[in-house]
């Protein structure tokens, strides 16, 4: 059995895949000579030059006797003589002739050392050591069709969770550490893998067996990669915890075809990073079947938009006293086939498939249209990482409210907190270039995960939104009480808004109120509303504050 030979060692036979070399070692100076700059010129008389020379001559005096007349010879030298010289150039000859052959074998190694360094050169990623992608795909689609009709091959794609977070704020130096690190360690988790760069912040790693590989001892190799990952590395004397995403597929189990086995481990790789990164997952049809329908989705939204086959509703933000503050804008989706389509299911369909640019363009110009209906008050848009990272997302936003005749003052920027986690100095620039444009800015979700104090610190936010899994468990439990207390109080003093999310319950509100809360949002006050409910709902509740 597969375990049974990994756990006596004989997988190094049995485990048909080739280790990469940790890091390239300096060429020699052979090979400098043969890269670096200009071709060295050969020298005008060397060793070998030499001996060929006295090699003919030696030659040339052996052969005389074949040339001159004895008679001629005979009078030159004695008979006895002539044979101790044949016998003495003999001896020269062939003592000439092997040395010549040792040095032109040394010569021949020489060369073949330095074809080497050169072809590892070529397929070897000098960052992590790994096999340049290509190399390593022409490696796998070999060992899977050599193992189709019997054996087995498992394939490992690693994505890197934050690398660019981790290249911003400490150095792309850093970032290559990273990278280096995770090669090391996929080496000693997965024994005899070959392991290879597929990306930027992606890894990969394949290994076969003539025994069927069980899926349990891949994912055990899984979680033991992400456990020594999360140990960390030291970088400028500071340990730098890291995680990963992997995704399994494996053949004959899944495919027998190395294109169709890559796709299926990416497949694993986007369910692992849905589940919430740091995580394995292994390739099912369940998730084939998910990725079809995505690309329904896809289909689907796209022509949504061009159809205008979307609408936005509202949900109130109410103050302390019960008034209207504001509006959150919130799309949806009633799709002529399946009917209603929840935003949980099609926003993370268009971010991945870069959708959502166009879409938040859509949600944004509908927006301006109603504001010329809706209540006297500013409505939060959502925005997500992708769409800040985009060249054009702020051109393209202050163009549509031009041509709306709608000040931005009017919109607040609705960021999500994940988004909010690059700290980087491109991206405090790009905060600061929305607020010169005279928008607001809101954290979304702050505590959901990503949290650090420093956003606050360095972020030119103008409202803090708590996550509703913070404010429903206020007064449960002391951590909870102290980072929603700390919030509030930074906030004040920094002369920022909170506001309360998910507030469902009149205890709810109460508990959100003592923590320090001024604003609320949730179904205790009302549900997301179409714009005529929303109109009709808060003109008909002025009218009843006034009376």
């Amino acid at each position: 059995m597969f375990v049974d030979q990994i756990a006596s060692g004989a997988h190094q036979s049995d485990v048909h895949a080739t280790e990469r070399p940790a890091a390239m070692s300096a060429p020699n100076p052979s090979l400098r000579k043969t890269i670096g700059g200009k071709p060295a010129l050969p020298r005008r008389f060397t060793v070998e030059h030499a001996l060929i020379l006295v090699l003919v001559v030696l030659v040339a005096a052996h052969s005389v006797h074949f040339v001159l007349p004895y008679e001629t010879l005979s009078t030159m030298v004695t008979a006895q003589s002539l044979a101790q010289l044949e016998m003495a150039s003999t001896a020269l000859i062939i003592i000439i002739a092997g040395a010549i052959y040792a040095l032109m074998s040394e010569r021949l190694k020489t060369h073949r050392v330095i074809n080497e360094e050169l072809r590892l050169k070529h397929n070897t990623d000098l960052v992590s050591g790994a096999a340049m992608r290509g190399h390593f795909l022409d490696d796998l689609k070999r060992t899977v069709a050599s193992h189709r009709k019997s054996g087995s091959v498992a394939l490992v794609i690693i994505d890197i969770d934050h690398l660019k977070q981790i290249n911003d704020a400490l150095g792309h130096g850093a970032g290559d550490d990273v990278l280096g690190f995770c090669a090391r360690i996929a080496r000693q988790a997965f024994p005899g893998a070959s392991v290879g760069r597929l990306g930027g912040d992606e890894l990969a790693v394949f290994f076969s067996s003539d025994d069927v590989i069980p899926e349990r001892y891949v994912t055990d190799a899984c979680s033991a990669y992400l456990a020594t990952l999360r140990e960390g590395l030291f970088i400028a004397n500071r340990r730098q915890a890291v995680s990963a995403s992997l995704g399994v597929a494996l053949a004959p189990g899944h495919t027998d075809n190395a294109n169709d086995l890559l796709s299926f481990a990416d497949l694993a790789l986007q369910q692992a990073k849905r589940g919430g990164r740091g995580a394995w997952s292994v390739f099912s049809p369940e998730i084939l079947a998910d990725a079809r329908q995505e690309r329904f989705i896809e289909r689907e939204l796209r022509a949504a938009i061009l159809l205008g086959q979307l609408t936005v509703h509202y949900q109130p933000i109410m103050d302390t006293d019960g008034s209207l503050n504001s509006l959150e804008a919130l799309v949806r989706w009633h799709n002529p086939v399946r009917g209603a389509i929840s935003p949980a299911e099609f926003i993370p369909v268009a971010e991945k498939s870069r959708l959502i640019h166009e879409l938040g363009l859509y949600v944004l110009k509908q927006v301006c249209d109603d504001l010329e209906t809706l209540p006297d008050v500013s409505v939060n848009v959502n925005i997500s990482a992708w769409q800040l990272a985009h060249d054009t997302f702020l051109r393209d936003y202050v163009d549509v409210l031009k041509r709306k005749n709608v000040p931005p003052s009017r919109v607040v920027l609705e960021i999500t907190e994940s988004a909010m986690l690059d700290t980087s100095d491109d991206f405090v620039d790009r905060m600061a270039d929305i607020k010169r444009a005279g928008f607001r800015i809101a954290l979304d979700d702050f505590g959901m995960g990503y949290s650090e104090f420093n956003q606050l610190r360095k972020l030119p936010f103008d409202i803090i939104k708590i996550d509703k899994s913070y404010i429903q468990n206020i007064g449960t439990d002391v951590v909870t009480d102290t980072f929603v207390s700390a919030v509030t109080q930074i906030a004040g003093k920094m002369d920022r808004t909170v506001v309360a999310e998910g507030i469902e319950t009149q205890d709810d509100r109460l508990r959100a109120a003592v923590a320090g809360c001024r604003l609320f949002q949730g179904y205790f006050h009302q549900a997301p509303a179409s714009r005529d409910r929303i109109v009709a709902l808060y003109s008909a509740k002025a009218l009843t504050d006034a009376a």
